[in-house]
């Protein structure tokens, strides 16, 4: 069977993901922001609806845009700030005891750039568990955030953070290791 890459680039998604994401705009739109935040498992409810897979005690604010739900996944204690944008193509994966700061943007698509079409490419994104992305952050496809790292405001995540590792800057790269004090002092 011959694809012809112009209408490939054209329809890169199955034919359901149309009227889905149709659907979901609508929702996201409408339903979504109004989902009262201190009524916690609405916004949770919505996204099961459209297939994610989440704890019923998600805070994820009302802004927060997300554009395939069916491809995210969110652990336990976490919480999502306002102006953040998922734009999760090839998947998000989300590990417990999360923090992601107001206006992170994860890119989980780019455009492969040495062909005529520049054909989507879609890569998943992982966040493991005890993550704190400050705001402002940009999230590269592919990027997986290790254990207990740190993503500094602003910084942009083209590779992989290492565990217990503190990253900022356009490109982000390592500043010090994350080292945790006992309350005591």
């Amino acid at each position: 069977m011959t694809t012809d890459p112009l209408n490939a680039a054209r329809a890169p998604y199955p034919a359901w993901t149309y009227p889905a994401r149709a659907l979901w705009t609508f929702v996201q739109f409408s339903i979504w922001r109004v989902a009262w935040s201190r009524i916690y498992v609405l916004r949770p409810a919505i996204l099961k609806l459209f297939g994610a897979k989440l704890p019923w005690r998600t805070l994820i604010s009302g802004d927060v845009r997300i554009h395939f739900p069916w491809h995210l996944q969110i652990g336990r204690h976490c919480a999502i700030g306002p102006g953040v944008t998922i734009y999760n193509l090839g998947g998000l994966l989300i590990g417990d005891r999360v923090v992601i700061s107001q206006d992170v943007y994860f890119c989980g698509g780019t455009h492969d750039h040495t062909k005529a079409n520049y054909p989507l490419i879609r890569r998943p994104l992982t966040i493991e568990d005890d993550v704190w992305i400050g705001a402002g952050a940009f999230i590269c496809p592919g990027v997986r955030v290790g254990k207990a790292a740190v993503v500094g405001a602003r910084a942009v995540v083209t590779k992989d953070v290492m565990p217990w590792k503190i990253v900022a800057g356009n490109p982000a790269r390592v500043i010090r290791d994350r080292v945790i004090r006992s309350e005591d002092g």
